[in-house]
């Protein structure tokens, strides 16, 4: 398959998924903090349910509110080398509506001489393009190792300026990218600090119910999930349609 041509599979790969309604805004998460800022590379590790998906989302609205421009995929078992960069160069063509941004990598693509030869034009493309871009890489965990131990590092080692990578993955990532935390352009996120606080839970449930909720139900809520998301997401589906959500919540 030529990567100026359109493939299905490639179009929902590149699309951002759908996020419930019932979430919301964590400003103690926000990309815009000092903490997150700075970084080149941010890794969200965490267990199924604890909301890094919804949490990509939240950070690739703020850097679309910024100015960025953001590009989705999302990654899978099928993604060899040749076919991470055939996703990476249709988010960045979806992202930037440009269609000619295609070409440079084309020709790489069809080299021979090295694995990494499109990786390089795809990199160097990006920086030409002169503008802030964040690069979302969902379910990184679903790589072969194959990708794992060679293009993605060498993606993420070799990222220019203008180029912020956020990953999220169920597993813990092992990639040899040990200078990227020695200079500080590293950091990651893990399940504790994916979990909801007492105040983000009473947010969210306030959001959903407002006035036919109460503190304590709230609180009751919290500890049951533990704040789990995933957890408190399955209980506001769950209690959504009593009449009396106290009674529902001990239930």
């Amino acid at each position: 398959m030529a990567l100026g041509s359109t493939d299905p599979q490639l179009v929902l790969k590149v699309t951002p998924p759908r996020i419930p309604r019932t979430v919301i805004e964590r400003p103690r998460l926000s990309s815009t903090r000092p903490e997150f800022t700075d970084k080149a590379v941010v890794v969200i590790q965490a267990a199924a349910g604890s909301g890094k998906t919804s949490l990509l989302a939240q950070w690739r609205k703020e850097a679309l509110k910024s100015g960025a421009m953001v590009c989705w995929l999302t990654l899978d078992q099928h993604d060899s080398e040749s076919r991470l960069l055939h996703g990476l160069v249709a988010a960045v063509r979806v992202a930037s509506g440009r269609p000619a941004f295609v070409q440079g990598c084309t020709r790489a693509a069809a080299s021979r001489e090295s694995p990494f030869e499109g990786l390089t034009e795809w990199l160097a493309e990006v920086s030409d393009l002169a503008v802030e871009t964040v690069l979302i890489l969902d379910d990184a965990h679903a790589l072969p190792e194959s990708t794992l131990v060679s293009s993605l590092p060498y993606l993420l080692l070799n990222a220019p300026a203008n180029l912020r990578i956020v990953i999220a993955s169920r597993k813990p990532l092992t990639l040899p990218i040990s200078e990227l935390p020695a200079r500080g352009h590293f950091t990651e996120l893990t399940s504790g600090e994916l979990r909801f606080d007492l105040a983000e839970t009473v947010a969210l449930l306030q959001a959903r119910f407002g006035s036919r909720i109460d503190l304590d139900s709230c609180v009751r809520l919290h500890d049951l999930t533990e704040g789990w998301p995933l957890g408190v997401q399955l209980a506001v589906a769950t209690v959504e349609r009593s009449q009396d959500l106290r009674e529902a919540i001990a239930g």
